[in-house]
C-alpha cells in the first residue's frame, strides 16, 4: 500500500507531540477478549536517561525533537532571550556540542512537532492561536520555510521518505484534517478519524490512531485511497465516564505495528483514573494490554534492535525501555526543584539511543513562576 496520495514512499520512523495528562492510580480489568491481556508489572528501574542540555540561565522551551543519526540531533522549542515567547528556537547536537541554527523566517511560532526520514530530512510543524500554522523542511542542507494551510492546528507528523510527509490536525469544526507534503507544498487530503497519532513504515504503510468516544481506541490504515478501521479488541473500563486514546503508533512493517495510549474513567467519588495501554498487530490480528499500575503512554518509538522506548505520563514522565526479548526497565524523570512536563520523544538511528524534549517548571507556588526548557538523552549518541 502506497503511503502518499497516489505513489509509494520510503521512511523511516516518525514522532508527533502531545498534550495531556495522567490521572490517578487505580486498577483495570480487561474486557473477556482473547487477544486482550494484562501488562506486566514494571520491572526494576533503570538510570541511563540523564539531562543532556539546557538550564534556567538559558531559560525558553523545547518542545520537539527529531534525529538523523548520532551526530545530528534537532531540538525546537521557543528562545528564552527573545521578548517574544512564541518566537522559535532551532539547535542541532552535531556531536560534540549543541550549536544555534537559524529558524526560517516562514516558521513563526514555537515548532510543535518534528519529524526526520532516513535521508536526513527534517520537518517541524508550528502553531499558535495568534499565528496559526507554519511549517519549515530540511533537505539535508538547509531550512526552509513550506506554505502550509494557517488554521491547520498541527497534532501529528510523519516523514515519509524521499521529501515527503503527511501530517493530521485538529480544527476549528473539531473534524480532523489531513495534508500531504509532495516535496513541494502541503495539500489537503482524505483525513481519518482521528489525528492523535501517525505513523508509516519503510515500505509505506501509514496508520493513524486517537479515540472513538466512550473510551473506544482506534487505529485506522491508509490503503492508498482512504482511511480503513482496524479491528481493536475492547478492553473493559471499570467505573463511570470512561474514556481512552492511543496517543502514538511505531509502524515497523505491515506485520509489526504498535499502538501505545490509555483508558481512563472516574470512580464514585469522582476521582480521575488512567492506565497505560499498548497494543501490537502481528500481521493477523491486535493484542491489547492494560497495564495494572497509573499512568497514560504519550509516546512510543523504535530502539534500533527490535525493542521500544514509551514515555508513560505527561507530567513528571516515566521512560521505559522494552528490549527485545521482554526485558523492561523505567526510569522516572523528575527535577530537584521542577516538575517536567513532556515535549516529544523520538530514536536515534542505529540503536543508538533516544532523545526526549521537555519543560522544566516550578515546583510549588512561587510568587514569580517560571520554566526553562530541557532535552534528555539515553544511549551513545552524545
Amino acid at each position: 500500500m502506497g503511503n502518499g496520495p497516489t505513489e509509494h514512499r520510503t521512511n523511516r520512523r516518525r514522532t508527533r507531540t502531545r498534550a495531556g495528562g495522567a490521572a490517578v492510580a487505580a486498577a483495570a480489568g480487561v474486557a473477556g477478549v482473547a487477544t486482550a491481556v494484562a501488562l506486566a508489572s514494571p520491572a526494576h528501574a533503570q538510570a541511563d536517561w540523564e539531562q543532556v542540555h539546557g538550564s534556567v540561565e538559558e531559560g525558553g522551551s523545547y518542545t520537539a525533537v527529531a534525529a538523523t543519526a548520532a551526530d545530528e540531533v534537532w531540538a525546537f522549542g521557543s528562545d528564552g532571550e527573545d521578548s517574544d515567547p512564541e518566537t522559535p528556537r532551532l539547535q542541532r547536537w552535531d556531536g560534540q556540542d549543541w550549536q544555534e541554527e537559524t529558524a526560517p523566517d516562514a516558521l513563526t511560532s514555537t515548532p510543535v512537532a518534528a519529524d526526520a526520514d532516513s535521508d536526513g530530512q527534517v520537518w517541524a510543524l508550528a502553531h499558535s492561536y495568534d499565528a496559526g500554522a507554519s511549517a519549515a523542511h530540511y533537505d539535508g542542507e538547509a531550512w526552509s520555510g513550506v506554505e502550509i494551510d494557517a488554521d491547520l492546528e498541527p497534532t501529528a507528523l510523519a516523514a515519509t521518505g524521499e521529501g515527503n510527509a503527511w501530517l493530521l490536525s485538529g480544527s476549528a469544526m473539531g473534524e480532523p484534517e489531513a495534508a500531504y507534503f509532495d516535496g513541494e507544498a502541503w495539500t489537503p487530503q482524505s483525513a481519518p478519524s482521528v489525528s492523535e497519532g501517525l505513523g508509516s513504515d519503510e515500505a509505506g504503510e501509514v496508520f493513524a490512531v486517537g479515540s472513538g468516544g466512550g473510551g473506544d481506541l482506534v487505529v485506522e490504515r491508509w490503503d492508498g485511497s482512504g482511511w480503513v478501521p482496524e479491528d481493536i479488541p475492547e478492553v473493559d473500563i471499570p467505573g463511570g465516564e470512561p474514556g481512552g486514546s492511543f496517543n502514538d503508533v511505531l509502524v515497523r512493517s505491515a506485520d509489526d505495528v504498535w499502538a501505545a495510549g490509555h483508558i481512563s474513567w472516574k470512580d464514585n467519588d469522582e476521582l480521575n483514573h488512567s492506565l497505560p495501554v499498548l497494543a501490537q498487530y502481528d500481521g493477523t490480528e491486535w493484542t491489547v494490554e492494560v497495564g495494572e499500575e497509573e499512568g497514560a503512554y504519550e509516546a512510543i518509538v523504535d530502539d534500533g534492535e527490535g525493542g521500544l522506548y514509551l514515555a508513560d505520563s505527561h507530567w513528571n514522565p516515566v521512560l521505559e525501555h522494552r528490549t527485545a526479548d521482554g526485558e523492561s526497565t523505567r526510569q522516572e524523570i523528575v527535577g530537584e526543584d521542577h516538575d517536567i512536563v513532556f515535549g516529544e520523544l523520538d530514536s536515534v538511528p542505529d540503536g543508538a539511543g533516544a532523545v526526549m524534549a521537555a519543560g522544566a517548571v516550578d515546583q510549588g507556588d512561587p510568587e514569580e513562576p517560571s520554566g526553562h526548557g530541557r532535552i534528555y538523552g539515553t544511549g551513545t549518541w552524545y
